[in-house]
């Protein structure tokens, strides 16, 4: 498993893959010098504690599949928030660029007839 090729991936994923490599190399090495035992029974005649078993490859497979799921989730999400936002502002602007009569000074200054010769009260 030396020849994996993540120097694509995020540096948080190349950590966590490179961890989890080590551990399961550190695992298969360990594995043959300690054989199998049962579990010890007590002197009451009950097992005792299950021993925990560290997780195995397949673990982290379904753990990445989960953390990608809840990823994919929330781009989704901010993606609908991105596609309200912007029909909002584009309501706002088609709301306020609606105007059918222009309602502003320069209107009725333009309608207003201009003489061609100059006044002598502008003077």
């Amino acid at each position: 498993m030396s020849n994996l090729n993540i120097e694509n991936l995020p540096p948080e994923l190349q950590a966590r893959l490179a961890a989890i490599v080590a551990q399961g190399q550190a695992t298969a090495a360990a594995a043959p010098a300690a054989p199998a035992q049962p579990a010890p029974v007590a002197a009451t005649g009950q097992p005792a504690q299950p021993v925990v078993r560290p997780p195995s490859l397949m673990d982290h497979v379904i753990a990445m599949r989960q953390d990608i799921a809840e990823l994919q989730a929330s781009i989704n999400a901010m993606a609908q928030v991105t596609d309200a936002v912007g029909n909002a502002v584009g309501q706002l602007y088609s709301m306020f660029h609606e105007q059918t009569q222009p309602t502003s000074f320069s209107t009725t200054f333009q309608t207003q007839s201009v003489p061609q010769q100059p006044v002598e009260s502008d003077y």
